[in-house]
């Protein structure tokens, strides 16, 4: 049974709503979190106390800002953002654990109880991740409640593909997610449960579309082509791994997992640059590319291979007992790691330089690209630009970047209230910073945990141990991470170079050849 006080105060946040009471929507807010830190109520009611407490606080921001993100040197929201998105996950942290640990039958009551939170959790959270520019993770996390036909989900997943497509700056990508999109619409606004409120949005939404494309191209469904996925069975089981799991640099792969987005297209838009600059950037992006490519590789490699590999053979190692993990497959991922990790500062380089940021070169990081200044002591110095108020500017608002800047916090280990605002960051940088400047372990993901559990007092106290599964985890989760990154990067580019069009009264084409596959080699 769940605590009749968790419903109450459901009942209070909705009050407040309607009275426009600001102060109460974040006392509410204020005070779910401390009852979920309480430890007075279990992993339910505490799923509900931080989703009452997100949602109030989502609320608060609407009635006071509009529910628009602010950098200005008047305003500025941040926190408030930030304390919702922790409300968010808080939400789905426990209503996730409490789901997966009890022993609830799917058909029960129960079940759809706590789904229908976390489906709600969900889509709110998308909803709060795409004003925050995060338009990658929002698709993620809204086709959840797609895949259960929850009307809302429906809806703002076509709305978030529409955003998507905006700041591709591929057209024929563009019209893709605009037929889907339509047809989602379409599907959702045939639902007698939704509200006045939303029937409306969504109306605007497909409108929009009948503004922007021939209604007889919306009407007429999609029939994606399907292609090769390679010529060798170990080619097809790459790409199929890399769809499946939306790994691919193609902006098709978000929505549609098929052979259709099974390559790596991405690349940046045309830029606008002085003769003598050359394509320096493309260049550079060429670089973030071929090393995001090469470490997923490696990542696939070392979790599909089988066996024990030659160059491991007469190689003397002891046993120390605990289940360590060795061998070619293990560095492999220990190198993608490290190497995927590194793009971050590879991205803020790239930004650093493009948008004339005025960063010296060894001060450039994924965090001082968002600073006014770099400070240093004697040595500090101001910066050309403040990339935070120039991508919140009026005029020169850029949403990829927003995005890129919050993916950043969450790359940073930003705190809120002592919490991450991505748990999982905590884990995926421990790793990472073992790898680099300590000792990390890898056990058998099966045998070592009971061996921990058993003599906790064989522990070894020099390493940072994890399971084979944990560090798969954590890979998996990096890759999207800075796959996330690459796409953004490319979006802020195409935005930042439409902007530069509206300015620049004449400019030349240069055409740019493709750098062909067999030239991809050594010797």
């Amino acid at each position: 049974m769940i605590n009749e006080d968790i419903h109450t105060v459901g009942l209070f946040a909705d009050k407040a709503f309607d009275k426009r009471d600001l102060d109460t929507l974040h006392k509410i807010a204020e005070d779910c979190l401390n009852w979920v830190e309480s430890g007075e109520y279990n992993l339910l009611e505490k799923g509900i106390l931080a989703y009452h407490g997100a949602t109030s606080y989502s609320n608060y921001i609407y009635l006071k800002y509009k529910g628009t993100l602010s950098y200005s040197e008047n305003i500025n929201n941040e926190q408030d953002f930030e304390m919702c998105l922790l409300l968010f996950r808080l939400s789905i942290e426990n209503l996730t654990y409490y789901q997966a640990n009890e022993d609830i039958k799917e058909e029960s009551e129960e079940f759809r109880y706590v789904t229908n939170y976390l489906l709600m959790a969900y889509t709110n959270y998308a909803n709060l991740l795409n004003t925050c520019g995060r338009m990658i993770k929002a698709l993620s996390y809204s086709k959840i409640g797609v895949e259960r036909n929850f009307s809302m989900a429906i809806g703002n997943y076509a709305g978030f593909l529409m955003d998507y497509a905006i700041h591709d700056y591929d057209n024929g990508h563009q019209a893709v997610f605009a037929n889907k999109s339509y047809h989602l619409l379409k599907e959702v606004l045939e639902l007698e449960e939704l509200d006045e409120n939303a029937t409306e949005h969504y109306t605007y939404l497909k409108n929009k579309l009948e503004q922007w494309y021939p209604t007889e191209f919306l009407e007429k469904r999609n029939e994606l082509k399907e292609y090769s996925f390679g010529d060798s069975e170990d080619e097809i089981n790459y790409r199929k791994w890399c769809v499946e799991n939306f790994l691919f640099l193609n902006t098709l792969n978000d929505a549609f997992p098929h052979s259709i987005s099974a390559n790596d297209i991405l690349h940046l838009p045309d830029i606008i640059s002085k003769i003598d600059e050359g394509s320096n950037y493309h260049g550079l992006f060429n670089q973030i590319k071929q090393e995001y490519v090469s470490a997923r590789f490696m990542v696939y490699d070392a979790l599909s291979f089988e066996g024990a590999h030659f160059s491991d053979k007469d190689v003397h190692l002891v046993n120390t007992l605990d289940y360590p993990t060795y061998g070619i497959s293990i560095e492999k991922m220990k190198y993608s790691y490290r190497s995927l990790y590194s793009l971050f500062d590879r991205i803020a380089f790239f930004i650093n330089e493009y948008f004339e940021i005025g960063i010296k070169e060894r001060d450039v990081s994924y965090r001082s690209i968002w600073q006014g200044s770099v400070n240093k002591g004697k040595n500090s110095y101001d910066l050309k630009v403040n990339l935070k108020s120039k991508m919140t500017g009026e005029e020169t608002f850029n949403l990829p970047l927003v995005g890129l800047y919050w993916l950043c916090k969450d790359i940073g280990k930003e705190k809120v209230k002592h919490h991450y605002i991505e748990p999982a960051i905590e884990h995926i940088s421990k790793i990472r910073h073992h790898l680099e400047h300590r000792y990390l372990k890898v056990h058998d993901s099966l045998l070592y945990p009971i061996i921990k559990d058993s003599f906790p007092k064989r522990e070894d106290p020099l390493a940072f141990s994890i399971t084979v599964d944990e560090f798969k985890d954590a890979a998996m989760k990096l890759i999207t991470y800075v796959r996330e990154g690459i796409i953004l990067l490319t979006m802020a580019v195409h935005l930042e170079e439409q902007n530069k069009r509206k300015k620049e009264d004449s400019y030349v084409s240069m055409h740019m050849d493709r750098y062909d596959d067999n030239w991809k080699q050594l010797f």
